[in-house]
């Protein structure tokens, strides 16, 4: 199902793949064209237990959102979405289009409190397409300031710069060669009170060891260490939505990607699901952050 063809999709690239590039493309337009009209909060509300303690909606969250869902039914898919405003959206599909059901997960636009302040960094549109087997179909994470998009499909861990409407100067990913704590630069989500203070707290002793701390994480993250740009994204504590778009472009350019105890990260199609892992450059890096985990919780316990 992969290889179907499409007209007028890029030669060479999956369905899925090129479905999911032109999803990024014309959500990183979007999201460029609303401007200052994309920082109106349009809800203040979230059901259930998701996110309850950050429940504005903006419109360029919404915006987003919105479009890939119609771009997902103007071509007939089946399957279901998986987002961050709408939660779970069933996708009927209809004779003609793709034979194959998916899951399509999306953050349709990340980074949106420094967004609605006007702050140019960590803007963010990512989405991944999983088979009803659970396994990745592609994963794309679009820079909404640098115009960029790193993607992930069977064929490995890519980034290309995007230019008049296309993705072009693509480049395989590849993960630096860091070993040591004291070399790594270490990123993990830190900017709003909910996240700061338990990790700074909990992961205190392996922060020391460290060379630098980025203060960002979600799909993003996963591209960071992809591109080489950081050496170990520490995820603690996060959403469905800010794992699963970027897990497989780090997985697929050769990243180490395990849960806190070293198990392997499973794609389970559960919006609520929360997750703790470690995203490393290296085997020999990634063991000694689990090793430094593992005795942050000998003791507390």
């Amino acid at each position: 199902m992969e290889a179907m063809a499409e007209k007028g999709r890029p030669a060479g690239r999956p369905y899925w793949t090129a479905l999911g590039i032109e999803c990024i493309i014309e959500g990183l337009d979007l999201i460029n064209e609303l401007g200052g009209r994309g920082r109106e909060v349009v809800s203040s509300e979230r059901e259930g237990a998701y996110r309850y303690w950050d429940p504005e909606t903006l419109k360029v969250d919404k915006a987003t959102e919105d479009l890939f869902i119609r771009k997902l039914q103007d071509r007939g898919v089946r399957g279901k979405v998986l987002s961050e405003e709408a939660g779970e959206v069933e996708l009927t599909g209809w004779d003609g289009g793709p034979d194959e059901a998916i899951y399509f997960v999306t953050d349709p636009f990340d980074g949106s409190l420094l967004y609605k302040r006007r702050i140019p960094a960590f803007w963010y549109t990512s989405l991944a397409i999983y088979g009803m087997d659970c396994l990745p179909r592609c994963a794309l994470v679009g820079d909404c300031i640098q115009w960029s998009i790193d993607f992930a499909n069977e064929e490995g861990s890519f980034s290309g710069k995007v230019r008049d409407g296309q993705l072009v100067d693509v480049t395989e990913n590849k993960p630096n060669d860091t070993t040591e704590l004291s070399e790594a630069f270490v990123e993990s989500y830190l900017m709003k009170p909910h996240y700061l203070y338990p990790t700074a707290v909990e992961f205190e002793a392996l922060f020391r060891k460290v060379k630098f701390i980025l203060p960002n994480g979600g799909p993003g993250a996963f591209a960071d260490v992809a591109r080489g740009k950081i050496d170990v994204y520490v995820a603690f504590r996060q959403p469905f939505v800010d794992v699963i778009p970027g897990l497989a472009i780090a997985e697929k350019a050769g990243a180490v990607v395990t849960t806190f105890d070293g198990d392997p990260v499973i794609f389970e199609p559960n919006i609520e699901q929360r997750y703790d892992l470690v995203c490393s450059a290296t085997p020999a890096l990634h063991e000694k952050v689990l090793a430094e985990i593992q005795q942050i919780r000998k003791g507390a316990s």
